[in-house]
């Protein structure tokens, strides 16, 4: 069972996503808010692994309240909800420790799909978004050395980069390359510091802007 904290200050919007978490028997919510003030607080009670988080809330935003949040609650995975799809926003939630960043407008179709792969310890963008931001030409920005950083990315590490890259979780990349939990780890690690990244949710948007991993 996923256990799930809704965070929306529009009473409205909020049961919208209830019900559709509610179709599925996997999904709990165990909290919902209606401020980032009180997502903070029931996130330290509740422990969720998952919180939906709308970025424009009374009290405290969205993005601060991630931030926050994840203090409270070092393990649970936060997707934000955005009509936004700025890349000052993206980046934002993405320094504040948010995994994913989807449209509203995309809920209904890629909420389910995006909880999962949070839950698994991925990052999520929904393809929408992240075909504006190239249109907006914010991932080419720096492509000469994120391309650069990229060389120095042994065989092996390029393999677990694009499995990170598409979402896998730290097991499934482990049984795909036959490799033990502690390598695939290392390996992460060792990712992580040569791209000079600091969590998934840059390595994808990295990836993007490389045309490493492009929205299908």
């Amino acid at each position: 069972m996923i256990r799930i904290l809704l965070a929306d200050d529009h009473t409205l919007f909020r049961c919208g996503l209830r019900h559709i978490l509610h179709e599925h028997d996997q999904f709990s919510v165990v909290a919902e808010a209606g401020s980032g003030l009180e997502a903070v607080e029931l996130a330290g009670q509740f422990k969720p692994d998952v919180a939906v988080v709308d970025i424009g809330m009374k009290e405290l935003n969205g993005v601060e309240a991630t931030s926050q949040l994840i203090r409270e609650s070092p393990k649970t995975a936060v997707l934000i909800l955005s009509m936004h799809a700025d890349e000052r926003y993206v980046m934002r939630a993405i320094k504040a420790g948010a995994r994913g960043y989807m449209l509203k407008d995309a809920v209904e179709e890629g909420l389910i799909h995006a909880i999962h792969v949070l839950h698994k310890g991925g990052s999520y963008f929904n393809p929408a978004l992240l075909r504006s931001l190239e249109e907006r030409k914010f991932l080419g920005a720096g492509s000469r050395e994120a391309e650069d950083r990229y060389e120095l990315l042994s065989g092996r590490e390029r393999q677990l980069y694009h499995l990170l890259a598409e979402g896998k979780a730290n097991k499934e990349i482990a049984a795909r390359l036959n490799l033990s939990l502690h390598t695939v780890e290392t390996h992460r690690t060792r990712i992580m510091e040569k791209l000079g990244v600091h969590g998934i949710a840059e390595l994808v948007l990295g990836a993007v802007r490389r045309g490493h991993f492009l929205p299908e």
